[in-house]
């Protein structure tokens, strides 16, 4: 009697590239933005800086050098109310999120007249869906949810006016980049390496895995007691793929218990030469990609080490990498974020405002020009912050859409992530 033979190969989870959606066709009343499912483009931004290193220190980083060493006004006067309208923490935090996901917004409070900003604070982005637009071309609303994963909550969740769009005395100004195929919401400049970011991640797993239980050897599972049915065949399979492939399960071990020592499961090791060189190869081209989809001039710009440099010295990268990614990175945000609040403050009853943000220089640039020059560390950071200023040259903010409001007549205090916000009721 011939022998019959079945062969089959188990797929292992593959993701699908990420696909950036704004579901305009959506039935409720605001636009879900998704990127591997229908809203969850914000989960999905979260995880890959929570589980990438690279992807975090580069998001953390640049994030510090774009709010520097905060906001201010050239005119005195000015400055003083400033402090008081726009507490400096709101706008690193506002500076943080349009780094993390390429949008950010400040709720706005005005006088009862509707004539003057009384008061600026940050709310978090992931908390805002855009109202889906009708007749007119901008976007009038926004709502606010603390979650929008939980149904119940967002039976409660807040209608509040874009800036500039309503008499309430609470509005949100929406800043963001324009970005081509979206029109409600914009994307991270780094968006191109979530992948990578997610294979930085999925590697950790997997030695940790490997550590903790023992090496992940490449098997061909041989069983040897005749060809089940092909639903059993498939039930096998999904049971074993379940038990033993994917980060997580690396190097368990299996257990066989049989009737007869001549139809017991056979494991033929595969051997893969050379499969930690693979890793190491892995590794480092995710952090190269991540690197480059942020425009990292230099990762020791953010403690990071890499092998190939092509400067002389260490004092001389950094320099000159500081130099390119201040005027081709950070200038570009601080830009964005300046323009949007002088147009809102120059909409909000104030002039003269003269914005800038205090740049934040690494101290071994301010130590190498000083002695260089001749001068002192203080004289050279004065001078370098100066040539460096980056004030609001909003002439036409119509690419940063900060014509979001929000209204309210009764405020109530919220807390989100442990700080209260007031949110209209």
């Amino acid at each position: 009697m011939k022998q019959q033979q079945k062969f089959s190969i188990v797929n292992v989870n593959n993701n699908q590239l990420p696909i950036i959606t704004e579901d305009t066709k959506t039935r409720y009343n605001w636009i879900p933005f998704g990127v591997y499912g229908h809203d969850d483009f914000f989960d999905a931004v979260t995880m890959t800086h929570n589980i990438s290193t690279t992807n975090s220190a580069c998001i953390e980083g640049i994030a510090d050098l774009i709010y520097g060493k905060g906001l201010y006004s050239k005119t005195p006067a000015f400055n003083d109310i400033l402090q008081k309208l726009i507490p400096q923490e709101e706008t690193k935090r506002v500076a943080f999120d349009l780094k993390l996901y390429g949008n950010a917004c400040y709720q706005v409070y005005w006088d009862d007249t509707h004539t003057k900003i009384k008061k600026m604070y940050h709310i978090p982005v992931q908390t805002i869906r855009a109202e889906k637009i009708g007749n007119s071309p901008r976007i009038e609303n926004f709502y606010y949810c603390i979650d929008w994963n939980d149904q119940r909550k967002i039976k409660d969740k807040k209608k509040i006016p874009a800036f500039g769009t309503s008499n309430e005395k609470m509005e949100i100004l929406y800043i963001k980049n324009y970005c081509p195929g979206l029109y409600y919401y914009s994307l991270p400049d780094w968006v191109a390496a979530m992948q990578f970011a997610v294979a930085e991640g999925e590697i950790s797993n997997l030695h940790l895995n490997n550590i903790t239980n023992g090496f992940l050897p490449a098997v061909m599972l041989n069983f040897n007691n005749g060809i089940p049915a092909p639903e059993e065949r498939e039930t096998i399979e999904d049971l074993v793929q379940a038990k033993f492939t994917g980060t997580d399960n690396a190097g368990r071990f299996m257990l066989s218990f049989n009737d007869d020592p001549n139809t017991k499961p056979t494991l033929d090791v595969i051997d893969i030469p050379n499969l930690h060189e693979k890793y190491d190869y892995v590794a480092e081209y995710t952090q190269d990609r991540i690197l480059v989809a942020h425009r990292v001039t230099s990762p020791l710009l953010f403690g990071i080490r890499t092998k190939q440099t092509g400067f002389s010295s260490q004092s001389e990268e950094m320099k000159t990498a500081f130099s390119i990614m201040q005027t081709m990175t950070i200038s570009p945000f601080q830009n964005l974020i300046l323009n949007s609040l002088d147009y809102a403050l120059t909409e909000g009853g104030y002039e003269d405002m003269e914005l800038y943000f205090e740049q934040l220089t690494p101290l071994v640039i301010l130590a190498q020009t000083a002695e260089e020059t001749d001068k002192s560390v203080a004289q050279v950071e004065d001078e370098t912050n100066k040539s460096m200023e980056n004030p609001a040259t909003q002439d036409n903010p119509g690419d940063q859409t900060p014509e979001e409001p929000l209204p309210t007549e009764k405020f109530t205090m919220m807390e989100v992530n442990n700080k209260e916000y007031e949110i209209y009721k």
